[in-house]
């Protein structure tokens, strides 16, 4: 199942995760809006190896400790391939529209394909491919948890697509593959609390077909 630690990113209201197989041998940082630092002591007295940074999409709040996490760890930066691009692209990753240093966030090493595997140790994360919110979106999906940064929240909610790349079109269609993943899984979103596919199917305007 693995274990999952979450922690807000800065005061923006940005959630990062780390996610860690069962004997927390093995992790990947989700989103890193958060300086390492931050998550000392989160495993107690285990310290990860963390294998990955992982971003759902290239906006700036999600990015914030990016360059400090790659420094710190040397684990490969993976993002949707349609993204990739856009970690340094000022217009793309709306760090000025969100009132953010728009500095250097570093490079992504490799552009994530739909449906491809990440291994964290015995755990694995599959890739889901989710535009809408940005051109490049991408969920993470392990067994039991969805990782989907600013596609779908809690209630009901979905990211803005009036960002650059965004399309109000493709984020429903992706909206309908997370809804038609099995009930149980648990939504881990990019902002707020997390939820359960079973109750956004109760909340969301747009329903599998």
């Amino acid at each position: 199942m693995g274990r999952i630690v979450q922690f807000d990113g800065r005061g923006i209201g940005s959630n990062c995760y780390l996610f860690s197989d069962d004997e927390c041998e093995n992790a990947v940082v989700i989103d890193p809006s958060a300086s390492p630092e931050t998550t000392a002591h989160l495993f107690g007295h285990v310290t990860p190896i963390i294998r990955a940074i992982l971003l759902t999409h290239a906006h700036a709040d999600h990015m914030l400790a990016l360059k400090k996490w790659k420094e710190e760890t040397g684990a490969p930066v993976l993002i949707g391939r349609y993204d990739k691009y856009a970690v340094n692209d000022p217009m793309a990753n709306v760090a000025d529209l969100l009132g953010l240093p728009s500095g250097d966030f570093g490079e992504a090493d490799r552009g994530l394909e739909d449906g491809e595997v990440i291994a964290v140790g015995r755990e694995k994360l599959r890739v889901l491919y989710t535009p809408g919110h940005t051109a490049g979106s991408v969920c993470y999906l392990s067994s039991d948890a969805l990782f989907s940064g600013d596609t779908i929240f809690s209630l009901g909610g979905v990211g803005r697509t009036d960002f650059f790349g965004g399309s109000e079109e493709s984020l429903a269609d992706s909206v309908k593959r997370i809804l038609s993943l099995p009930p149980t899984v648990t939504v881990y979103p990019g902002h707020g609390r997390k939820t359960t596919v079973a109750l956004e199917r109760i909340y969301h305007a747009y329903t599998p077909d």
